[in-house]
């Protein structure tokens, strides 16, 4: 077993892995590891609930690296193996600045190549939405980002003067009655046509019959939609997961 730690924007998930199952998983807001003393206590209370084999780390904020590194090693006696672009990365990455691909991105692509096949597509509406791409080589070769969800309803709150902070809901109609229900409709709905629209595209150049799949904490809302070969919330934890085999093969 090992721990797979995602240390994202807004949470940091900690998830022990049996090959690529999610055996227990621990959810904390990313802010509340800045500290030293409190990245410790998090490290030790993980040590507690299960030892491991290794522990792998998939970190898009670079400023909580060192913490986890510290504290990981305080907890577990062991130096967590964080994922990046390079020869350890799991998959060849061919894009103009690999150091500027997220360990995220990297891991999804992985999962994506060996469970899925080449190519593939993974959309990961997570903070941001990203969409990423394996090509028929397996090799990474980019994709495109977007603002999340999440960011959308924050931004449209924030920047305007009477936008209440309105919580996300699947929704059927297209027509809002109320600014609430207007603000659900254009981003469920601009979500659904911003997906359809990049995926055709992405298809057009990566070959017609690649599958997508989507992961993230909002992919949930696509079930049904017909875009998907699969919806696998813990595709970047699996990917994460099939790295750390490969590296210990």
């Amino acid at each position: 077993m090992i721990w797979a730690i995602l240390a994202g924007n807004t949470r940091t998930v900690a998830a022990l892995m049996k090959d690529l199952k999610v055996l227990r998983r621990k959810i904390v807001p990313t802010q509340n590891l800045k500290s030293i003393p409190a990245a410790i206590r998090w490290a030790k209370a993980l040590r507690r609930s299960s030892p491991c084999e290794g522990i792998i780390v998939a970190s898009v904020v670079p400023p909580l690296d060192p913490v986890l590194k510290k504290s990981l090693w305080s907890a577990f006696g062991q130096a967590p193996e964080f994922i990046g672009p390079g020869r350890n990365s799991g998959i060849p990455v061919r894009v103009k600045k690999p150091s500027q691909v997220g360990a995220d991105r990297l891991a999804n692509a992985v999962a994506a190549r060996e469970l899925y096949g080449v190519p593939s597509i993974v959309v990961d509406y997570g903070t941001g939405t990203t969409f990423d791409v394996v090509d028929r080589k397996g090799t990474y070769r980019g994709g495109a980002i977007l603002p999340g969800l999440g960011i959308s309803l924050r931004a449209l709150h924030d920047f305007t003067a009477k936008i209440p902070l309105v919580k996300f809901e699947k929704v059927s109609y297209a027509v809002g009655r109320t600014t609430e229900e207007a603000v659900r409709s254009g981003i469920y709905h601009g979500a659904i046509g911003t997906t359809r629209e990049l995926l055709q595209r992405t298809r057009k150049q990566i070959g017609a019959k690649a599958p997508a799949i989507a992961t993230g904490g909002w992919c949930w809302a696509f079930k049904g939609t017909g875009f998907f070969t699969a919806i696998e919330p813990d595709l970047t934890l699996q990917g994460m997961a099939l790295i750390w085999r490969k590296r210990h093969a």
